[in-house]
């Protein structure tokens, strides 16, 4: 299959490109700035998967995303958005700072996904492309519980995208054969969740969580292969979460 994930140098991203290559998929595999990490990702596989590299804070590098993936493998089969940041914006910070990382996280959280998700299906539709199109979002369990008060704009952006997922799933099903599902980890032991740790400590982190350590990358990556096989698709507009039973719902 022929897959686009954003944010794939490190983390959750890095994991789902490393299994979705042992199962010779052909990849985009986009990064903003570490692609030094993706390049040896890809010395050991010998297929055409490739690296984009684009600042989806912007439109300019949405669309430079868009064209890239178009120009190397037309419509992809499958698009894992999974680019995100997550930074600490507490609320007594000067109002024009706090707003310009506000607008930051939800230009790369949310609405790179949903321009994404824009410029594909609009290609498909001007090219009446008939097959299956599975767009998987990498949300969070702050989309429903909430978050600390310095990470608004980051339960902002997360809920924000499971409102995109069921739209995707209800509005562009039929017409245009669109499945869509969200995943909704909790904390995840990955890099961008160390500055998060370092500030409210491993036991903040780890309370509620019913079992012996935090989520791994490698406990959501098969969850995206199962996604993209198909074998999930009448669950379109779904949620899985994947948070160590720290949110029950």
């Amino acid at each position: 299959m022929k897959i686009l994930i954003t944010g794939s140098s490190k983390g959750i991203g890095y994991q789902i490109a490393k299994d979705l290559l042992k199962g010779n998929n052909t990849l985009i595999l986009h990064c903003n700035k570490n692609r030094k990490s993706l390049e040896k990702l890809l010395i050991n596989n010998k297929h055409e998967s490739s690296i984009v590299q684009a600042d989806l804070s912007t439109n300019k590098g949405v669309i430079k995303l868009f064209n890239e993936t178009i120009a190397k493998i037309s419509l992809p089969d499958a698009i894992i958005n999974n680019a995100a940041i997550a930074e600490s914006s507490d609320i007594s910070i000067d109002f024009n700072k706090w707003n310009e990382m506000f607008e930051k996280t939800i230009n790369i959280n949310l609405k790179a996904p949903a321009l994404i998700f824009k410029e594909f299906v609009s290609y498909k539709r001007k090219n009446k492309i008939v097959k299956r199109f599975r767009v998987i979002n990498i949300s969070s369990r702050a989309a429903f519980r909430g978050e600390e008060e310095d990470y608004i704009s980051y339960a902002c952006s997360k809920g924000g995208l499971l409102s995109l997922t069921k739209t995707i799933a209800r509005s562009f099903g039929k017409i245009d054969n669109v499945v869509s599902f969200s995943i909704a980890p909790g904390f995840v032991n990955t890099e961008m969740a160390k500055s998060f740790i370092v500030k409210h400590g491993e036991k903040h982190v780890k309370k509620g969580i019913v079992l012996d350590r935090l989520t791994k990358p490698e406990d959501i990556s098969p969850i995206v292969s199962l996604m993209i096989s198909g074998k999930m698709d009448h669950s379109t507009g779904s949620t899985v979460d994947v948070n160590g039973g720290s949110y029950l719902r």
